[in-house]
């Protein structure tokens, strides 16, 4: 259900051209209801050398209506969950160039009950930029989460963090490419 978007190189993804590109994230940038302040939060040094580049998690949104969502604050949620997956991959076995921006929206988020089964389903997009700006890749998580229970903010947490899951661990494959 995952799937990422980057240069032509890659055959298993589907590529934007480059104007395609810069209308996603337009799209994503513009009707977000709740965007959070663009704030760089490194994530630590990605290769050994104290001059060596960064992945920086620069801005996080959303395009999901608060009011249609059980999750009391989700671009903070969406921060936490991001800083935290892109803490986990190991940048240094990467080798990487230059320093990247990663950018993350959510696209969708539902959720429904159907008696006592609790079902939500999640998309995040994930824009990588590099130092200069250029956007580089799309990379894109989704999951379907279902659970019993009563509290549709814990199916609903669970999808989302299973989309930025799927979505940040796709970067370092999609910019190695990209490179």
């Amino acid at each position: 259900m995952d799937r990422f978007h980057a240069a032509p190189r890659l055959r298993s993804a589907r590529a934007f051209t480059p104007a395609a590109a810069l209308l996603v994230v337009s799209a994503l940038a513009l009707p977000a209801p709740s965007v959070a302040a663009p704030r760089a939060a490194a994530l630590g040094p990605v290769a050994a050398g104290a001059s060596s580049p960064q992945v920086t998690l620069a801005e996080v949104n959303t395009m999901v209506d608060p009011a249609a969502t059980h999750l009391p604050d989700l671009t903070d949620l969406l921060r936490q969950s991001a800083e935290t997956e892109l803490r986990a991959i190991d940048w240094g076995k990467e080798r990487l160039r230059r320093g990247y921006k990663v950018s993350a929206a959510v696209t969708r988020l539902e959720s429904v009950r159907e008696g006592r089964t609790l079902r939500a389903s999640c998309a995040v997009s994930a824009a990588v930029r590099d130092e200069r700006g250029a956007l580089l890749v799309i990379v894109e998580g989704r999951v379907r989460a279902e659970e019993e229970g009563s509290a549709l903010a814990s199916v609903e947490r669970g999808a989302l963090e299973g989309a930025v899951h799927g979505a940040m661990h796709r970067l370092p494959e999609a910019i190695r490419n990209a490179q």
